[in-house]
């Protein structure tokens, strides 16, 4: 061997570790940066003229697994999806309060229930007549809470369809990009790494609101679908189209025209419809139309149906002789009568009679003498408050709304229909977490192939190091030999 030929063999050496030494330190100084793939150096045999000429740098190989990658894609997107619903259902719940609760509905209906019994064994007290006036509207006005709380999400829900379409398109569109700059980068024989660590980001943004599938394309690009074949970006990015609408009231429906479907490039698209059927069914961004178009406003229904029971109970209230036909009675829809052909949104109307309502000016004293008296009755006489009492308690068949069977009183009906909604949010809740231990499980499996293990990157220096003074020190023994061959 001559000494050119080892000097060169040498060089090509340092050339190779310097380069390694750089992406060993990307790789440390990423380990913890999302997306990030490690990077190790593909080193092959130089040669010249059929002579070995040492060693060069074929390309970066960036570590995946696109089938890990891929069942992680949509596992996050059924992790969006389990959050979102369970998120607002703990809202819900949070409003309809857990049994003992002071302010959940169950207890402030039983509250309701011993006021009425306290005053009707002391019908002369002005403080449990008023008692009683403050038990109604807290119960009343419980129950607006929790129906405005529930259209207050329909609004949000609605809202944040609107911002993941935005973000969807907007990483389309730079996927779209990034996809063309790699395949440029990968024909011109460029390490393109840095540009798929932003494309994976993006796709992986993307991917906890629709579930995923990548196909690789020539030229390093890549084709996203939906788990159930819907086109988002193949070789060009498809457009998702939605409009907002600010506030959703409890009578708009994608049904009647009144709301926004989802659209791709003009042609609409069935989506959240259950039975994950959709093209871009799976996903936080399903979860929303199915929490907008159908879980909600079942709940909004019977939330609207406790109202319909509890108004209708106490209208026409036969002990009370001070009402005539027609008159509201001590729950309301908004101070009129209950109105059976105007029930849609009736929870977030129930209000107490201001006759009695001291909050209203009004005078607890009729919860004794008559809604409608015109001047004070009997001290002692607690035939309208056992009435009430009664009607209260009495056993009726629940509106079919509520989803509760059979015959109850209000009491049994509120507590039954707060078991479920408290039921539906502690499943949710159970199911979001089950799914975010298989979510965890999948990343650490795909972090185990793809991430940086530092200790082992370390280790890699050290052999990088080693070869870097094998390499100087061949050098410094051609220097020597070169010294010498001059002085000679």
């Amino acid at each position: 061997m001559s000494l050119s030929i080892a000097l060169n063999n040498a060089l090509s050496g340092l050339s190779v570790n310097s380069r390694q030494t750089d992406i060993i330190s990307d790789n440390v100084a990423n380990a913890l940066s999302e997306g990030y793939g490690r990077r190790d150096v593909i080193v092959t045999s130089a040669n010249a003229g059929g002579f070995g000429a040492g060693v060069r740098i074929a390309g970066i190989d960036r570590a995946a697994n696109p089938a890990l990658t891929e069942s992680r894609r949509l596992a996050d997107a059924e992790s969006g999806r389990r959050s979102l619903i369970s998120d607002s259902l703990s809202r819900i719940a949070s409003v309809v309060g857990e049994p003992g609760d002071p302010q959940s509905l169950t207890s402030l209906a039983d509250a309701l229930d011993r006021a009425l019994g306290e005053a009707a064994d002391s019908p002369e007290s002005p403080a449990l007549l008023n008692n009683v006036a403050v038990s109604a509207s807290d119960y009343a006005n419980q129950i607006n809470r929790a129906a405005i709380e529930v259209n207050t999400l329909r609004s949000e829900t609605d809202a944040s369809i609107e911002r993941q379409v935005t973000i969807i398109n907007r990483n389309l569109g730079e996927i779209e990009a990034l996809n063309a700059e790699i395949r440029s980068r990968t024909l011109a024989g460029l390490d393109s790494s840095a540009l798929q660590d932003e494309r994976q980001r993006l796709i992986d943004e993307i991917s906890g609101m629709i579930p995923i599938r990548a196909v690789r394309r020539d030229g390093g690009e890549v084709a996203l679908f939906g788990r159930n074949g819907g086109q988002l970006l193949d070789g060009r990015a498809f457009q998702l189209e939605f409009v907002n609408t600010p506030v959703v009231t409890p009578d708009r429906s994608i049904g009647a025209g009144t709301l926004s479907g989802l659209s791709i490039e003009g042609r609409p698209i069935e989506i959240g419809l259950g039975g994950d059927r959709g093209l871009l069914d799976g996903g936080s961004l399903s979860a929303a139309f199915e929490l907008r178009d159908r879980t909600l406003p079942d709940i909004i229904d019977q939330i609207d149906g406790l109202a319909v029971d509890l108004v209708g109970r106490v209208q026409d209230l036969p002990e009370d002789a001070t009402l005539a036909p027609g008159d509201p009675g001590l729950f309301t829809d908004a101070g009129a009568a209950f109105d059976p052909a105007n029930t849609l949104g009736l929870g977030s109307r129930i209000a107490l009679n201001a006759a009695v309502d001291p909050f209203a000016g009004g005078d607890p004293t009729r919860l004794r003498d008559g809604l409608n008296a015109p001047a004070p009755g009997e001290a002692g006489n607690a035939t309208v408050l056992r009435g009430l009492q009664d009607a209260l308690r009495d056993l009726r068949t629940a509106p079919a709304a509520t989803g509760i069977s059979g015959v109850q009183g209000a009491g049994e009906l509120v507590a039954d229909l707060s078991g479920l909604l408290l039921a539906d949010a502690a499943l949710a809740e159970e199911d979001r977490l089950q799914q975010q231990g298989r979510t965890d499980a999948l990343r650490d499996s795909e972090r185990a192939v793809t991430g940086i293990d530092t200790d082992r990157e370390l280790s890699r220096l050290l052999l990088v190091e080693q070869n870097f003074q094998a390499n100087a020190r061949v050098i410094e023994v051609i220097d020597d030999l070169l010294a010498r061959l001059v002085n000679l």
